[in-house]
């Protein structure tokens, strides 16, 4: 496959894309808010339909096909997205809640550890991703510690329960030996590992290395030894090429949209909006940083797309669309900030017109 082939067709998606999120920023954030709820229903219907009617892809049923056309995608993706969306809203209607066990389980914590439990067979890295994002979340929310700390040592227990009853019932966890096999290669001992089967993270680290004088785009060499070099190793495909110079931009203006998304956030009067752009960033942020960790070898190789850059297929789409909501609570306050110039202005007129009058 060719990397003209992919470059055009990742543009295809991006245009697409961007299509969305032009449309998305249209909606106002009132109706995700109302629609949380079915957004997640729906997220648990194609993450069931998914184990049993999924597409492998490297082992891994992940994909679902996308009826009368030529696409497939991941099930987790929009997932994760409803999920905030979905935390997002519950966050606020709970709030005077918080300290009932029995509501805060059934609204907050079973729905995470749900969607968790559906990701993991097959993509244990997303389901942990998930994970952290929902702890942010509570924790921005000052949901109680107690709660956050009892579902976090039931999702440890339930999670050893799985393992135990992979290594009677191999069927149940088919991606145990490959989980195993990547923790082995990370932290085990280089002289004892046979390098061919280490090579993704050792081309990856050759690749940055390379880096050290910029090949130029599209003359990286390497990268044509590391598998899914435009996506689970973008990142050290493009020091390869572009350089450190590149990586450092590359890298600024990431923690300049996360800043963009924070201040939006924090600026909206709307908590829910302000759950929900926070949620989204720290989704984005949290691929960026293992996209990069896993080039570097400073994590086990797992399957995170650098958000808009990486060959993702239709995961550029719900990249899209998260950033349309953001872009969509941006909107709202800009509209709103204009309003509220526009009646403070016409209040100073009628004053002045008055003290004119009076005078």
């Amino acid at each position: 496959m060719s990397y003209s082939y992919l470059f055009f067709k990742h543009f295809f998606l991006l245009v697409l894309g961007f299509v969305l999120m032009f449309a998305v920023h249209k909606i106002p954030t009132k109706v995700f808010s109302k629609l949380s709820k079915l957004l997640f229903y729906v997220a648990i219907v194609l993450l069931v339909l998914t184990m049993f009617m999924g597409e492998s892809v490297n082992g891994a049923d992940r994909w679902l096909k996308i009826p009368f056309l030529p696409f497939s995608f991941q099930t987790s993706d929009f997932a994760k997205l409803a999920l905030i969306v979905y935390l997002a809203r519950q966050l606020v209607k709970r709030k005077d809640q918080f300290d009932d066990l029995g509501i805060v389980f059934k609204h907050i914590l079973l729905p995470i550890g749900v969607t968790m439990f559906l990701i993991l067979p097959s993509n244990l890295s997303t389901a942990v991703l998930v994970g952290f994002i929902a702890f942010v979340m509570l924790v921005i929310a000052k949901f109680p510690w107690k709660w956050i700390g009892l579902s976090a040592a039931g999702a440890v227990g339930a999670f050893s329960i799985l393992l135990l009853i992979s290594s009677v019932a191999p069927e149940a966890l088919p991606r145990v030996e490959t989980w195993r096999s990547r923790i082995v290669k990370m932290f085990g001992d280089e002289e004892q590992i046979n390098p061919t089967e280490n090579m993704q993270a050792n081309n990856a680290l050759a690749a940055i290395k390379n880096g050290a004088v910029p090949q130029g785009p599209g003359n990286g060499v390497l990268k044509h030894y590391i598998p899914e070099a435009y996506a689970d190793f973008y990142f050290a495909a493009l020091i390869e090429e572009g350089g450190l110079p590149m990586a450092i931009i590359v890298i600024m203006l990431y923690m300049w949209l996360f800043f963009r998304f924070i201040k939006t956030g924090l600026g909206s009067e709307n908590t829910f909006a302000t759950y929900m752009v926070l949620g989204i960033g720290i989704m984005m942020m949290s691929q960026v940083m293992v996209n990069m960790m896993v080039s570097t070898k400073l994590m086990p190789v797992t399957g995170q797309n650098m958000p808009l850059l990486s060959m993702g297929g239709t995961s550029a789409w719900f990249t899209c669309i998260a950033f349309g909501m953001v872009l969509g609570v941006s909107r709202e306050q800009m509209r709103s900030s204009k309003k509220e110039t526009s009646t403070t202005g016409t209040k100073n007129q009628i004053n002045k017109e008055v003290e004119d009058a009076i005078a």
